[in-house]
């Protein structure tokens, strides 16, 4: 049997949809990827105009039509849509406008360490282990789109001085200055989790945390535990240790679970204790200061649960969490984001762990009673009187240089895999900031 011819579709598909040029303002010619349909146009890296550019040239397949046409006046502040149709068939391009950029967006020392840039005097810092041979250094460097590097990144570069690059795109220049520096004696120690070797294979909450650190605090790097026999701790000020862990609330689940370095090198770190060095603990890690001898009778945080960067609450606009400070004029409420009446911490749109090491309240009477079961001081409770935010005091009994600060709440939290415009969130870096000042004397 032969097929029948008389069926035929009444669709037009014999066309193309393809754009060959595009112009605007009679200047700026756009650069068109075929195969991410993207048109992308470069302007001047001081050029303002983009809400009114106009189409100079554009050049579409024989026979398509489009949505923007030959001297149409349209807003490129923001990415368009160029629809174009030829019969039944239609392709869509993204039209992105960018202005020229130069700049370093990330500066990766062998590997391992990330450098700190400061955009606004354009440099770029880092404290690195004695160990690491400074004449031998192998810069790994991001750049904004369409920028080249002068001297070139990947390759051996000798830091014993600064050295600058020069980064360009088209119209824009930045130059930047790299200063390395190696740290024999560190004045902050951050700690990680026991699979750690380097700073970039910590947990997303560990990470932001200890990035942070490295950004906020002078002559600060992060340890693996692995290294710590070779760490000189003699002008060590502050140890922070924010561990991603499911907590534990007796000492012996801690330390059956805590790493077998942090373990073995627990007599080093109580005679750094002994010696006036003191800790800030998050999340899994607050029993530590019962393990190091600085609770009374080596109680642990009662009520615990979490431990996961992943999951988790999204934060709604109106019900961001906070907890309450015990005491407001404590320095380490000092300067937050929306006051200290109450601590906030989380802005709408932040997705939460809530991994929490605290107190439950049904095992003490009051905050006076658990001060006195515990030898601790309550800093922050909850709204069911947990205490989750407390204070150690020193080897010698007092209370501020030298003690330690734990951080048991939810709300002690630095990572969101959700996006979110900061606010709020501000303040744990602000009472962390406080804790270091607090607990080196400053």
């Amino acid at each position: 049997m032969a097929c029948s011819g008389d069926n035929v579709s009444d669709l037009a598909l014999s066309g193309d949809c393809m754009v060959s040029e595009f112009e605007l303002n009679d200047t700026y010619k756009g650069v068109i990827d075929l195969s991410k349909r993207t048109i992308k146009v470069k302007v001047p890296v001081d050029f303002t105009g983009k809400q009114q550019m106009k189409i100079t040239k554009m050049a579409i397949s024989d026979g398509a039509k489009a949505n923007m046409a030959v001297g149409s006046t349209v807003d490129f502040s923001t990415a368009q849509t160029l629809h174009v149709t030829n019969g039944d068939l239609f392709l869509d391009w993204v039209v992105n406008v960018k202005n020229d950029e130069a700049r370093i967006t990330s500066f990766i020392i062998n590997g391992t360490y990330k450098a700190t840039i400061n955009e606004a005097d354009h440099t770029i810092t880092a404290s690195l282990p004695s160990s690491v041979d400074v004449t031998k250094i192998v810069p790994t460097i991001t750049l904004t789109e369409d920028a080249t590097i002068s001297p070139m990144g990947g390759v051996v570069t000798d830091f014993t001085n600064p050295v600058t690059y020069t980064v360009t795109d088209n119209t824009a220049t930045a130059t930047y200055t790299v200063t390395l520096q190696t740290i024999g004696a560190p004045k902050a120690i951050f700690l990680g989790s026991s699979k750690a070797t380097k700073m970039e294979e910590l947990e997303g909450e560990e990470l932001e945390a200890c990035r942070w650190m490295l950004a906020n605090v002078e002559q600060s790097m992060f340890v693996a535990w692995g290294d710590m026999a070779n760490i000189d701790l003699s002008k060590c000020e502050v140890i922070f240790w924010h561990w991603q862990h499911q907590p534990s609330e007796t000492l012996s689940d801690f330390e059956s679970g805590a790493t077998s370095a942090a373990m073995a090198y627990r007599n080093k770190l109580q005679d750094y204790y002994k010696n006036g060095g003191a800790f800030i603990l998050g999340r899994a890690a607050v029993n530590y200061a019962a393990s190091l001898g600085a609770v009374k009778d080596q109680r642990c945080a009662n009520n615990c649960w979490g431990g996961s960067d992943e999951g988790g609450d999204i934060i709604s606009a109106g019900g961001e969490w906070s907890f309450l400070p015990n005491d407001a004029s404590h320095p380490l409420w000092q300067g937050l984001v929306g006051g200290n009446e109450k601590i906030i911490t989380t802005d709408a749109g932040y997705q939460i762990s809530n991994c929490v090491s605290q107190w439950g309240s049904w095992g003490f009477s009051d905050f006076a009673d658990w001060e006195q079961q515990t030898g601790c001081r309550a800093l922050g409770h909850g709204g069911d009187n947990a205490v989750v935010v407390w204070e150690a005091p020193a080897y010698d009994g007092t209370f501020g240089k030298g003690g330690i600060i734990c951080f048991g709440s939810g709300c002690y939290d630095w990572y969101s895999p959700a996006s979110y415009v900061p606010y709020y969130h501000d303040n744990v870096g602000i009472m962390t900031g406080n804790a270091f000042k607090y607990l080196s004397g400053k």
